[in-house]
């Protein structure tokens, strides 16, 4: 019966999830998406973000813009698009947006001249002690 109700509850949240503002959207990656060896797992974290944002000590649009740099840094279309809606609601600017954009492309720039280089990573480490 526990199992029941939990795949009920699950079911009901992966349609809707609020997200850090409290508006809610469509989640079309949780439930219908996850493993049901995966016994729920997945779609609890999901439905934990905007908890997490709100007591991770950053308002929603920075919140929303780490992840949108995270996304364009895995060159992620599905959560660019979802991240760079959440950001504008939560008031990002369009500078803010192409920053954390371009934050995400020259951190990854370097690591890949980094990474080709085989630059000695003990002296990298040095140089910020």
């Amino acid at each position: 019966m526990k199992k029941i109700i939990l795949i009920t509850i699950s079911l009901i949240f992966s349609i809707s999830f609020l997200n850090a503002d409290n508006h809610i959207k469509t989640n079309p990656i949780t439930t219908p998406m996850e493993p049901e060896a995966f016994l729920g797992a997945y779609t609890e974290m999901v439905l934990k973000m905007a908890e997490f944002q709100k007591r991770s000590g950053f308002d929603a649009k920075t919140f929303e813009l780490f992840a949108l740099s995270a996304a364009a840094g895995m060159k992620c279309e599905y959560c660019i698009v979802a991240h760079t809606a959440m950001a504008k609601k939560a008031g990002a600017t369009q500078e803010e947006i192409k920053t954390a954009i371009m934050v995400a492309g020259v951190v990854s720039l370097n690591s890949t001249v980094m990474y080709g280089n085989q630059y000695n990573q003990e002296k990298w480490r040095k140089m910020f002690e």
